[in-house]
């Protein structure tokens, strides 16, 4: 039996400095070239998740964005993409615009390129977002009069951090629109929240099974600590929570493991999975 082992990143494979340990790296990429299938599911586009995942010698695509890109890093495309519905899209924005909010548009071009649209930046999160990837967009990451979508681009994702008083309002009128998804949790590296947005046919457990499908795996092995992590154990056969992990995420795991900081991850399957898993 071939299993896919697939991971989130923050706060399950990186340390809390949001890196890849040497000690992590070394160890899945030995198991890697001994035919260990590994993917990720996060939430992090393409942008960030390249930096992270450059080192690590994946055989199979990552799943980005919440399920909303299979991406393909060593061929540097997206394999996958999942648009929200243009009307779907009006009732999600009129939504935030209700609750006096102004979210990120994420958008994919025939180009191939990830655009972000805002129109405002009213905390100091959003403003230090911005600065940290506005240079690696050369422009496409840009402020709007009202956001729109634009001839050869396509809806694909929309994002807000803030409070979670701020947001809970939010996610539950989001809850009336069809076809879309949402996931609500908290940031790992700081007290806000995240609102992510996205249709309803994208989702970590869909990503997931689209590797497992391409990889031709007859089973799944997940691993994570936050609560848009639950999709993702949903769909696998066995489910593993890193110790730091949220209460929630825990109570749905087969197992908890050591935490993000002590290679849980990595030491795992360092334990569990020899090329007799792969020959079975």
């Amino acid at each position: 039996m071939k299993t896919l082992y697939i991971s989130d990143l923050d706060g399950t494979l990186l340390d809390n400095s949001g890196h890849i340990s040497e000690k992590s790296l070394s160890i899945l990429n030995r198991l890697s070239a001994q035919g260990l299938i590994f993917s990720i599911a996060t939430a992090r586009s393409i942008m960030t998740a390249r930096d992270l995942l450059g080192s690590l010698r994946l055989n199979a695509p990552v799943v980005l964005m919440n399920g909303v890109f299979l991406f393909d890093l060593k061929e540097n495309k997206a394999v996958r993409c999942h648009e929200i519905d243009s009307e779907a899209l009006k009732k999600v924005l009129s939504v935030f615009s209700a609750h006096d909010k102004a979210p990120l548009l994420f958008l994919f071009g025939d180009d191939g390129l990830l655009s972000i649209f805002f129109t405002e930046q009213k905390l100091q999160i959003h403003k230090d977002f911005y600065a940290q990837r506005e240079k690696s967009f050369a422009g496409r990451f840009r402020r709007v009069e009202h956001l729109f979508v634009p001839e050869h681009q396509h809806a694909v994702y929309v994002n807000l951090v803030d409070l979670y008083e701020e947001l809970a309002p939010i996610a539950d009128a989001l809850k009336a629109i069809p076809v879309v998804a949402f996931s609500f949790y908290s940031d790992t590296y700081s007290p806000y929240w995240f609102l992510e947005v996205y249709a309803e046919s994208a989702s970590k457990a869909n990503g997931a099974l689209e590797v497992k499908a391409l990889t031709g795996a007859d089973r799944i092995a997940a691993f994570g600590d936050n609560l848009n992590d639950l999709t993702l154990f949903a769909c696998a056969d066995e489910t593993y929570a890193v110790s730091n992990a949220v209460d929630e995420v825990k109570a749905r795991a087969t197992a908890v493991i050591k935490s993000n900081e002590e290679d849980g991850v990595a030491e795992f399957l360092l334990q569990n999975f020899s090329k007799k898993s792969i020959d079975n």
